[in-house]
């Protein structure tokens, strides 16, 4: 938090005033400020509260150790050891972890890097069978020195030999970023692992602290199970038993499909925190018949439970018009396959709003021209959509502060004009302009080759893009319906859990500070102000009232100058203020503790204003 703003010597100020005009007449939904869950690795490895990497000791096999990734030796000469990572032969997934110790004590498995909290206590559920004979199992967790004393210990003896679940308890005296794990043979024998979890006691499956922050964001819709990973989503194994439900080859996103966080789960988030479903149908590798019993277990999910069933989005695959998409199509299979989808989902979910494609192109490949997409859905398929989406990721490199910024404000003007044109389209062809903006974001750094899991930062080019997306799509009221940003959590998130330690983004802050304010009516609003270059305001302004609350969003997308802001018609010293600042345009936008002389607006800075007449 900034304690006080403090104007330097150098810095310049000029004025901004706002007249404030009446009631619009239009509405601008909560949903625009909804969330993606990309169900990629690192996306479901931070919902639950496992704190083993791989869990289900999936390959590939170390050719070297014969074990699984993320796990180690006990040992590293292995001497009286082997390992062998064992395919189709396995309780929930394609693979199982065979050590055979054969020299008596000593020999196992190793996990570093684990997190620790002061005074938890953990459970260790472990999914084994044996041959031949019992096997007795000392579990661990201890510093990462090797001489240092374990802070706990338990044993466990393997005394099956087919798949057993065995738990034993462990303890954690303090906090510890790089605890190891550890799973000793006290006896010798050989062991098959099919999944081993660290969890705490209190946090059987979800992970409690990221479910409580993404609770507070008070997200009104989520869509699930995101957008290309949706192109191989089998949803039947997010049902069911957890220590059945697979790990697989993401052919996707070339690495690891986990199913632990599955249609049960998403569904219950959506219950709990009042949030409206947002489906992505899978017709990249699905048929319409799996698409229909999905939308028939949803329906089933809240009818079990004496709960009405809201009215949900379905939207008919993701980016199939791109060659990206390992289910890429022209115009005319895109068509046909929303003419088999759409009739199954709608039987099996009444009331399910439909949300379909409205790129204008699809992508031609090997010398073939692109197709014409968006024509070909607004002139065949009215009957069978009810929005009509794009989705838009912007986002250009520049050294110069000035530069990133101006880039990151005309980033939202483009595709505003992308959404007159669509609006137009609609129009030109008979369609009622309802539109989506299913995926959305600023995107500079997150790269799969960079080993930070597709981090993108939230510093304030992307504040003020976020703050820039908010303004534009409520002024395009009511047509934009539903909008996501990517996305909810790690991977370009607004949480991030890494392995246990949860922290929330800047932009998650701003996501809350907006979130009162929507749904609210459009007030029409006057401004003027300085340029940032010629035909680019300096400030951006929204206004939106509420039950007689009006609130009003501002900001100074200078890097260098104050401004000074007068209303007229609303008295600043009756309005409650909070400001958001950053001291670059590479830190984060940070809330001012102590907001002194409110209507000035320094650079790089947000403001919203709360007047309760």
């Amino acid at each position: 938090m900034v304690d006080s703003l403090r104007r330097g010597d150098g810095s310049s100020e000029n004025e901004t005033s706002l007249v404030v005009g009446k009631g619009s007449g239009r509405i601008a939904p909560a949903e625009l400020l909804g969330v993606n869950l990309e169900m990629a690795r690192m996306v479901s490895e931070a919902l639950v509260s496992d704190r083993l990497a791989n869990p289900k000791f999936c390959g590939p096999v170390n050719q070297q150790t014969g074990l699984a990734p993320g796990w180690q030796p006990i040992g590293n000469n292995m001497g009286n050891v082997r390992n062998e990572l064992i395919r189709g032969m396995f309780l929930s997934g394609d693979e199982s972890q065979l050590v055979h110790s054969y020299a008596g004590a000593g020999g196992g498995l190793i996990q570093t890097g684990r997190y620790l909290a002061a005074g938890e206590e953990l459970e260790v559920e472990l999914w084994a069978k044996v041959r031949h004979h019992p096997v007795t199992l000392e579990l661990s967790i201890r510093p990462l020195a090797s001489r240092a004393m374990e802070y706990s210990k338990a044993t466990v003896t393997i005394d099956a030999s087919y798949w057993k679940r065995y738990t034993v308890r462990l303890f954690s005296p303090c906090e510890d970023h790089a605890a190891s794990f550890f799973v000793m043979f006290m006896t010798p024998g050989v062991v098959l692992f099919d999944q081993m979890h660290l969890r705490p006691v209190s946090e059987p499956h979800l992970a409690q602290e990221a479910m409580d922050r993404i609770a507070d964001l008070r997200m009104p819709t989520l869509r699930f199970p995101g957008g290309c990973m949706s192109t191989n989503y089998h949803w039947r194994l997010g049902t069911g038993p957890l220590h059945l439900r697979p790990s697989l080859p993401d052919p996707v996103f070339k690495e690891r499909a986990d199913y632990d966080f599955g249609t049960d789960e998403y569904l219950a988030m959506c219950h709990e925190q009042g949030m409206r479903p947002y489906i992505t149908v899978n017709i990249g590798s699905g048929t319409a018949e799996d698409a229909g019993a999905w939308a028939k277990y949803c329906a089933d999910w809240y009818w079990s439970r004496g709960i009405d069933f809201p009215v949900a989005y379905f939207q008919m695959g993701n980016e199939q018009y791109g060659a990206w998409e390992s289910s890429h199509m022209n115009a005319a299979m895109f068509l046909a396959a929303l003419q088999e989808f759409v009739p199954a989902v709608r039987e099996n979910y009444p009331g399910a709003i439909i949300v379909g494609p409205g790129e204008p192109l699809c992508g031609g490949v090997a010398g073939e021209p692109p197709t014409d997409l968006r024509g070909l859905i607004l002139k065949e398929a009215g009957d069978l959509i009810d929005i009509i989406a794009i989705n838009r990721y912007k986002g250009q490199w520049y050294d110069e502060p000035r530069e990133q910024i101006l880039n990151a404000v005309e980033s939202v003007d483009k595709i505003k004009a992308d959404f007159d044109e669509l609006i137009e389209d609609c129009r030109r062809h008979g369609f009622k302009p309802r539109l989506a903006l299913p995926e959305w974001n600023y995107w500079l750094h997150a790269c799969h080759w960079d080993g930070r899991n597709f981090y993108e930062p939230d510093d304030a080019q992307h504040g003020l893009f976020v703050s820039g997306m908010f303004h534009m799509m409520a002024r395009l009221a009511p047509y934009i319906e539903v909008a996501a940003f990517e996305q909810l959590i790690n991977a370009m998130g607004l949480v991030h859990n890494n392995g246990g330690r949860v922290t929330v983004s800047a932009i998650s802050e701003l996501f809350q500070l907006y979130r009162p304010a929507f749904p609210g009516e459009v007030v029409d609003l006057y401004v003027v102000t300085g340029e940032l270059q010629k035909g680019v305001p300096q400030a951006d302004a929204l206004a939106l009232q509420q039950d007689g609350v009006l609130w009003i969003f501002i900001s100074n997308r200078s890097c260098d100058e104050w401004t000074r802001i007068s209303i007229e018609g609303v008295p600043l010293e009756d309005c409650e203020a909070r400001l958001f600042v950053a001291p670059d345009y590479q830190s984060p936008m940070r809330e001012c503790a102590v907001v002194r002389d409110a209507d000035n607006l320094p650079p790089l800075s947000l403001l919203r204003l709360c007047y309760r007449p």
